[in-house]
């Protein structure tokens, strides 16, 4: 659910339909954030013919319908409004707050749209207040160095600032090359290294890590280099903190052997002996499926079903859901499991 995006009012569209009240705000608990809206209907005919969502965001600046670099953490669906609709609406739905230590100005927007996509922003409110998420954070001086096989890790400490009762979920250390420094939601590039550090108690810290790690790809180009926190929660692996270096990395792409070439005459069969049997034709040995070599987004379905320990009504489920864009999406399919998952990354990709 995380995601990164630019914030902005919708140009050329009537924003008088549907207002957000005077009265108006959000609380957060845990993983999910309490949405309260007074929702004002002043033309029913135009608010009944769309449908509507309450959006928290969290940006650069306080918003003012220009574009704003912005996170969108929560969606409340709502509905269809009318004269009749409920003029207040309070409940809770599902959080996953921006990656980072940077405070935020909150905005609560109300969009509007059709099946279940919410890209008009019609009316919005500012909260006075800045908001710093406590999350698992990064400490001190990251670094990383890069050999041919293999990816050093270091961080001066990694804390968990949460109560102390309060256990992270599963922490990731990882490394990525992108096309763009890092800012917020799904990385969108190729993970060079990653390590599962473990769960970490509120109020509790490790300190000089140093990990050492297979190197899993060497894309060619020049990419910028981040290193992510992430967590593990219900929608997968998060990342709540990150480190973008200055300078970039790059690798060439690998040489192609050339194709040998072609005899330019035909060779002459050698003749027989006498009495000699033909030799049996050797059959092609049948192909197996290499580790790895099975892609969730291109595979058929008797493909994915081949895998083993993979269950057929998964691989249906997966054919429904894709495309993904990292396995870890995967664990949200019904019937796809943390532990399932794990044992079958060696035999899927991309």
């Amino acid at each position: 659910m995380q995601t990164s995006n630019t914030l902005q009012a919708t140009l050329g569209q009537s924003s008088g339909a549907v207002r957000i009240g005077l009265n108006h705000g959000y609380a957060f608990d845990g993983d999910s954030v309490q949405l309260d809206a007074e929702l004002l209907v002043t033309n029913p005919e135009e608010a009944a013919d769309q449908e509507w969502a309450l959006q928290l965001w969290a940006c650069e600046a306080p918003f003012n319908g220009q574009p704003v670099a912005a996170a969108k953490i929560a969606e409340l669906p709502v509905g269809a409004l009318d004269a009749a609709s409920p003029a207040w609406v309070s409940a809770f739905t599902a959080a996953c707050p921006p990656a980072g230590q940077a405070g935020h100005s909150m905005v609560l927007v109300l969009a509007a749209g059709r099946n279940g996509q919410f890209d008009q922003v019609l009316d919005y409110a500012n909260f006075p207040r800045t908001e710093t998420f406590v999350q698992p954070r990064l400490v001190g001086n990251t670094g990383f160095s890069v050999g041919e096989t293999t990816v050093s890790l270091s961080a001066d400490g990694i804390e968990n600032p949460r109560s102390a009762d309060n256990l992270s979920g599963t922490l990731s250390l990882e490394l990525w090359a992108l096309g763009a420094p890092y800012s917020n939601g799904i990385p969108e590039g190729v993970q060079l290294a990653a390590s599962n550090i473990g769960s970490l108690a509120g109020q509790n810290g490790w300190q000089g890590l140093a990990l050492d790690l297979p190197l899993a790809a060497r894309p060619a180009g020049t990419w910028h280099i981040a290193l992510l926190l992430r967590e593990w929660t219900a929608f997968g692996y998060v990342t709540r903190d990150f480190t973008n270096f200055a300078l970039p990395l790059s690798w060439e792409a690998e040489a192609v052997a050339a194709p040998a070439a072609k005899p330019t005459a035909k060779a002459k069969t050698a003749a027989k002996p006498a009495g000699a049997s033909p030799k049996a034709a050797v059959k092609p040995a049948k192909a197996t499926t290499t580790p790895g070599s099975v892609s969730v987004n291109k595979a058929s379905e008797a493909e994915l079903a081949a895998v083993k320990g993979l269950p057929k009504a998964v691989a249906s489920a997966i054919i429904a859901a894709r495309p993904f864009k990292t396995l870890d999406e995967l664990v949200k399919l019904k019937g796809m499991g943390v532990k399932m998952l794990d044992k079958l990354k060696g035999s899927l990709s991309l």
